[in-house]
């Protein structure tokens, strides 16, 4: 009898608790062409969030984490259409100015995070450029990144961008150079650097994005 009601507080502990959920980015490819099957370079924007990223020449383009819900603002040569993701998991789509044409496409839901060559941009982010870090007077990335960028910190050796209190033990920021994960900024000449983007989150980089990116572009 006691078994018997241990296992029925148990069960009706458990009801309510929120299911478990996946920490993994999930991907969402698309391709858009203009009516001659070229690719064109838009912007393609999630409404819900103002997440966007631009296709490439050839009209690819990727997302992360793009619900079934959201609509996607496609915009080209200052024209703007929404297309509904209406549980799509992918876009194909041919671009009329007036009412673009739009399907999933298998093909793109199999390639998996294939067409995400380029990163999300967010509205939580801020961008240097090398010439003006060193035309203020900077001599090295880390002291200009931290006097430039109100939002960035140094607690404990560790760049910190989001605040001091994450849910994983490490609060440091995921610092990718050339695409190359590094430690340090102070392992990057100053003069060698084209651009510097702090974002304050991305979906691109599960868990270690979360703690903010900084994106470092160099000359090499």
């Amino acid at each position: 009898m006691k078994k018997l009601l241990l296992i029925l507080l148990l069960l009706v502990g458990g009801i309510g608790l929120p299911p478990v959920q996946s920490a993994e980015p999930v991907p969402f490819n698309g391709l858009i062409v203009d009516q001659t099957g070229k690719g064109i370079k838009a912007r393609i924007t999630v409404k819900s969030d103002e997440r966007y990223t631009i296709a490439n020449k050839r009209g690819e383009f990727g997302l992360t984490d793009v619900a079934p819900t959201d609509t996607l603002v496609v915009t080209y040569k200052r024209v703007s259409q929404e297309i509904p993701v209406a549980g799509r998991r992918s876009l194909r789509i041919r671009w009329i100015a007036e009412a673009p044409e739009y399907e999933e496409d298998e093909g793109l839901v199999d390639s998996g995070f294939g067409y995400i060559k380029r990163r999300e941009y967010t509205g939580n982010s801020s961008r240097l450029s090398g010439e003006e870090m060193v035309r203020r007077g900077y001599t090295d990335l880390q002291s200009a990144i931290l006097g430039l960028i109100p939002s960035v910190q140094l607690h404990n050796g560790q760049i910190i961008i989001r605040g001091i209190g994450s849910v994983n033990s490490n609060n440091a920021a995921l610092i990718l150079c050339d695409g190359v994960e590094v430690r340090s900024l102070n392992s990057i000449n100053i003069r060698d650097v084209v651009s510097v983007e702090v974002q304050k989150g991305s979906n691109m980089y599960g868990l270690r994005g979360g703690n903010g990116v900084i994106l470092i572009r160099t000359r090499q």
